[in-house]
């Protein structure tokens, strides 16, 4: 299905005019101006479908170095690399770059991890700290109609521990008794690259 296209009036200068009409004829099929015009702007924004390409890629090469690193060379810490295997944006290493230009590629984007540290460093301070199931429905998980779903969940509280944030007495009360499901208690499991990283 071809996308509805909207008449868009658009004044330029001689000088700009020539070069789109250098560039336009410097390729190997003839194209009007407006085309032209079209694929240098889409250049320019970048496609949605190549900013998933880079993504994987960049999470790829990640990864691999990870699992392959001689293990008495640390090359990410261990929250970063779970942050890229899990997709969870990796807000807290701040001395890593990589991650940056795709906050919006992770499955857990970076507007959502920040408003989860927020609302747990807040109820640890105030010293209540949520349980598990709790924090499911503060997230109104069980709903289906939460941004959030409890392997995001899981997956954001595994990054932060694996961050050490907050302290022992915080992540024993999220995980108290039976408050929380089983697969939750791997948030506080040891983490080990080499065995943990797979790809498929």
């Amino acid at each position: 299905m071809i996308a509805k296209s909207e008449r868009f009036e658009l004044r330029l200068d001689a000088e700009t005019l020539e070069r789109i009409d250098k560039w336009r004829n410097e390729r190997p099929e003839s194209m009007s101006r407006s085309e032209a015009v079209r694929q240098l702007v889409e250049a320019g924004l970048g496609r949605p479908e190549d900013d998933k390409r880079l993504f994987q890629l960049a999470r790829f090469n990640v990864l691999v170095a990870a699992k392959t690193a001689d293990p008495e060379v640390k090359l990410f810490p261990d929250s970063y690399i779970y942050a890229w295997d899990e997709c969870v944006y990796p807000l807290f290493n701040e001395s890593a770059h990589l991650h940056e230009p795709f906050a919006e590629q992770f499955k857990v984007p970076k507007a959502m991890v920040e408003e989860l540290s927020t609302y747990l460093d807040d109820r640890w301070l105030a010293e209540d700290v949520p349980s598990f199931y709790q924090l499911e429905s503060h997230y109104d998980v069980r709903s289906g109609y939460s941004a959030w779903g409890r392997f995001k969940l899981i997956a954001t509280c595994r990054y932060m521990f694996l961050h050490k944030l907050f302290d022992k007495a915080f992540w024993d009360a999220l995980l108290r008794g039976s408050d929380h499901p089983s697969e939750a208690k791997g948030i506080t499991r040891k983490f080990d690259a080499a065995k943990d990283v797979y790809f498929g």
